[in-house]
């Protein structure tokens, strides 16, 4: 009977935290109502998952027409980034929508190309000019050092001798203050000013101040030539970078607070941008695939009444988390007749954070993996958190016989933690040298971590004194996963990348210190075996 209590006060505890887990950070966030009008323009790339200009598979005209509908009532008007690949068709279809159309050239590396984008961007104006009411030719050329100033200018020059419409160039604001000689080649000045992405990046709190300050910098260089904010907007998801942090909340406050900042100062802007975009996971990692206002299902990230919900899906994620964690601990309690009173509770809570590190961890991964190799690795990284989830719980299993030495699963297990610190220490080398599209996989990493943790917790609650050397982590005599030589050189490893990431992403950036966290504790049972060498006691 007392055992039959423990099980349910701990199941108690378990749901709980739990609940809390889900629901603190979900809580609705209410936009501040503010009379903001339609969008003035949204960047337009009709692009569809499985479509991607990198493998030259383009959307159809149908598809084309679908999301400029879906845009209508919503904006003024879209801006593409090139006039071919099947973007030819969005100036009829906006005509009929009644849709303003920013139509540009896409100016790269290569010569021939670059001719046929002039070549359509000349003949889309012409033909359509009142749909088309501003060209720009290029975007982030500079940036991407694609061309020099001067062939650059020759490329403006072809399109703005043929065209009755002001023309543009697009780039990164601080590019033009570099190559000042430009703005006479040009009608207006188009800036992009993506705070998330700046040398120093900013946080959303830190809108106005960022935007403005860019702005009116160059506004004060180039007196008299119109401004046109090319690029404003906020990622959803992805890595965070410096203080700035990519969320669903973060995007909807940097969405609202720049529309209403813009209608303040009379601004004309666009905003990046109207879909998600999968394919660009390959360029720039997650956060790059996440900037639109609709998801790459063309599902609006939020509605009309002004709630933002970080994950409008926490409800059914709780609720299958705890379905999970109580089947474990009813295997468990089924399982193992030795589990005393205090056991339960601990195996309890030891469930549930297996239930729900795993699940967190595999929703991370699936969320993300908007390309076939991402979807690979989504699936090795759900199978090595079954088998992790696997190893935990059998580790539970055995609260109810502490003094058992070295059943055959503890080797296992050990094992496996010891290839999760190891994938830590590559991951964080690899963010140390090549980190700016790298995501911190802390949800991944959570579950080993987390799990190992607790149960050490509740080995020692329950008067069993491991050492937190790897070869008595999960019990005793489990067995030496590496000699001497590696445990101390994957403690090393650990340490120094661990540094390398906290300097190299700044103190401001908590997801990074998180990661550097991790990963130094992943490592600490082996710097523990490489001094203690005593077997571990029963102690009282």
């Amino acid at each position: 009977m007392l055992r039959l209590a423990a099980l349910v006060v701990g199941a108690l505890l378990a749901l709980g935290a739990n609940w809390l887990f889900w629901s603190l950070p979900n809580r609705p966030y209410d936009l501040e109502a503010r009379p903001l009008g339609i969008i003035r323009s949204v960047s337009f790339a009709p692009f569809r998952d499985g479509q991607s200009p990198l493998t030259k598979q383009y959307p159809s005209a149908a598809e084309i027409e679908e999301d400029l509908t879906l845009l209508k009532g919503r904006v003024a008007g879209v801006r593409t980034y090139t006039s071919r690949e099947g973007l030819e068709v969005v100036p009829e279809i906006a005509r009929r929508l009644g849709i303003e159309v920013t139509m540009s050239a896409w100016i790269g590396g290569e010569a021939d190309v670059n001719d046929r984008e002039v070549e359509a961007l000349i003949r889309l104006a012409n033909a359509y000019p009142d749909v088309i009411r501003r060209v720009i030719v290029g975007n982030e050329v500079l940036l991407r050092k694609e061309q020099k100033p001067e062939a650059l200018a020759g490329y403006i020059r072809r399109v703005r001798a043929a065209v009755q419409q002001p023309v543009s160039y697009a780039d990164v604001w601080e590019f033009w203050k570099r190559n000042p000689k430009l703005a006479e080649e040009v009608d207006f000045i188009t800036i992009h000013i993506l705070p998330y992405w700046e040398n120093h990046p900013s946080a959303v709190e830190d809108l106005e101040p960022h935007v403005m300050a860019a702005y009116d910098e160059i506004a004060e260089a180039f007196p008299g030539k119109p401004l046109l904010i090319g690029e404003a907007g906020w990622p959803s998801a992805g890595r965070q970078r410096g203080p700035a942090v990519p969320s669903l909340v973060n995007k909807a406050r940097f969405i609202n607070g720049f529309r209403a900042l813009a209608a303040e100062r009379g601004v004309d802007y666009n905003l990046i941008e109207a879909f998600d975009q999968g394919w660009k996971q390959k360029l720039e990692g997650t956060v790059g695939a996440n900037w639109g206002l609709f998801s790459t299902d063309r599902v609006a990230k939020w509605g009309a009444d002004g709630k933002v919900i970080e994950n409008p899906h926490w409800r059914a994620h709780f609720l299958a988390t705890t379905a999970i964690a109580l089947a474990l601990l009813a295997w468990i309690a089924w399982s193992a007749p030795g589990l005393s009173a205090h056991g339960a509770i601990w195996a309890a809570l030891g469930t549930q954070a297996i239930a729900t590190a795993g699940t967190a961890a595999v929703l991370a991964e699936w969320s993300v993996a908007y390309s076939a190799w991402r979807l690979g690795w989504t699936a090795i990284a759900g199978l090595l958190t079954l088998l992790t989830a696997a190893a935990l719980a059998m580790a539970f299993r055995s609260l109810g016989r502490p003094e058992t030495a070295g059943p055959p699963w503890a080797r296992r297990a050990a094992r496996l933690y010891a290839f999760w610190a190891v994938l830590a220490v590559a991951h964080s080398f690899a963010i140390a040298f090549d980190g700016r599209y790298r995501d911190f996989p802390n949800a991944l990493f959570a579950l080993p971590l987390a799990g190992a943790a607790l149960f050490l917790a509740a080995r020692w609650a329950l008067g069993w004194r491991p050492r937190l050397a790897i070869d008595g982590l999960f019990a005793p005599d489990s067995g030496t996963v590496l000699g001497g030589d590696g445990r101390a050189i994957l403690f090393g490893a650990a340490l120094a990348t661990a540094i390398a990431v906290a300097i190299g992403e700044t103190l401001a950036n908590r997801e990074a210190l998180v990661w550097a966290g991790m990963s130094v504790a992943l490592a600490l049972p082996f710097a523990f075996g490489m001094r203690l060498g005593a077997r571990p006691v029963r102690g009282g």
